[in-house]
């Protein structure tokens, strides 16, 4: 196979799967309805999901770096699959938030696993474009699950809707373990070389290592408070409907995906492969909209279209350029085993982003709050991350031992 060829096919892995597992966000005014949920009560759908994957991530990288990327990608979409078709049998909340959570604990395959894919196939100078390309799974499955799960839900219920994303799971989840085949200087790897979760205290004694994770951890929480609330708030706030609510959503998607991939390019090309100062820019620019997003119905509708694109690249394009940085700070060897950790980091964000956004929803009647909350936590990434030193040494080969110096900057 050739490097982009795998690249196509973990992206959509990653597409499809995102799609399965996160489809209870553009879902969520169906489920408020048929559930008889509060606000607050929505806002605990997505934290399910990661949780699930918080619980699994750590495990998850250490398997990806032992059973290889195709076996992790393939098994982690095959239990999205089963558990999100498991969910169209609820009838109450506990059960609905029982099966994500299990399921979850495939979501949390689908990074270590692709990210690892991405350090096997592409040479340093290209990994930056790579991975936000692979991360535009995310994204393109949030887009695609969007635009089309909500009019399935009209026409035939949500329950036909969740089970669209867990079959389209199941298939994506046989393509990959037919079809993917890792590069021949992995496959030689003896299992003296296989990494042991005892050597992560070389990374986490490191206090610039932990304010990267601690970044992704905030980002999380403004990311997922978008991904859990922007449709009901778009519906709510300018009287949508549930179908334009949700394109509302697919618009913010759409500004992450584009964002992931210009991120990308541009921390290659012209940052000399440095990813930090693109999360900076994109924690200010989600910053930015969010204060927008708390003026509530004083934004003319018209505004909404263009602030949701702009909000959506805050929220969502910093993701590739961060699991870049994490995987480059563990080079080769450690690239699953850190991703891992940066999940588990980041996904804990998710745990109380959206329940607190909803809670603050249901206890003020207004969502300014909320929003402004997010704008704080964007300045705060923004004014934090850059200070640490150096964390990643370039060298022609990336060597595996653990890589704990960069460029100034980086």
């Amino acid at each position: 196979m050739s490097r982009w060829a795998v690249l196509i096919l973990i992206t959509l892995a990653h597409a499809l799967g995102a799609l399965a597992v996160l489809s209870v966000a553009p879902l969520s005014p169906f489920l408020l309805e048929a559930l008889h949920l509060s606000r607050a009560q929505v806002g605990l759908l997505l934290p399910a999901v990661y949780l699930g994957g918080v619980l699994m991530s750590l495990p998850a990288g250490w398997l990806t770096d032992r059973l290889g990327v195709r076996a992790a990608l393939s098994a982690g979409q095959a239990l999205i699959g089963v558990l999100v078709l498991t969910a169209t049998l609820a009838s109450e909340l506990v059960a609905l938030l029982v099966c994500l959570v299990v399921a979850g604990f495939g979501f949390s395959m689908l990074n270590p696993s692709t990210g690892k894919a991405v350090v096997e196939w592409f040479p340093p100078r290209r990994r930056g474009l790579a991975m936000g390309i692979k991360q535009t799974g995310l994204t393109l499955g949030g887009l695609a699950g969007a635009l089309a799960l909500p009019p399935v839900a009209l026409a035939a219920g949500w329950r036909a809707a969740l089970a669209t994303g867990g079959v389209l799971a199941l298939l994506s989840s046989a393509v990959t373990f037919i079809v993917y085949r890792s590069p021949a200087i992995g496959t030689a790897a003896a299992p003296t070389a296989w990494p042991r979760l005892g050597e992560l205290r070389v990374f986490l004694r490191r206090p610039g290592v932990i304010v990267v994770f601690v970044s992704g951890l905030a980002l999380s929480v403004a990311q997922s408070s978008v991904l859990a609330h922007l449709a009901l708030y778009a519906r709510e706030t300018f009287a949508l409907s549930p179908v334009a609510a949700g394109q509302v959503l697919a618009l913010a998607q759409a500004g992450g995906t584009g964002s992931r991939l210009a991120w990308g390019a541009i921390s290659d090309r012209f940052f000399g492969g440095r990813r930090r100062p693109g999360v900076v820019v994109n924690a200010l620019v989600g910053s930015s909209a969010y204060a927008l997003l708390a003026l509530g119905d004083r934004l003319p509708i018209a505004g909404l279209v263009p602030l949701a694109v702009v909000a959506g690249v805050g929220a969502f394009g910093w993701v590739g350029l961060y699991f870049a940085l994490v995987a480059e700070i563990g080079g080769a060897r450690y690239a699953g085993l850190l991703t891992g950790v940066a999940v588990a980091f980041a996904w804990s964000g998710v745990l109380v982003g959206p329940p607190i956004f909803g809670l603050v929803v249901d206890r003020t009647g207004s969502y300014a709050w909320p929003w402004l909350g997010l704008a704080v936590i964007g300045l705060a990434v923004a004014a934090t991350l850059p200070r640490p030193a150096p964390l990643v040494q370039r060298d022609a080969a990336y060597a595996s031992a653990p890589q704990l110096e960069e460029e100034p900057g980086r």
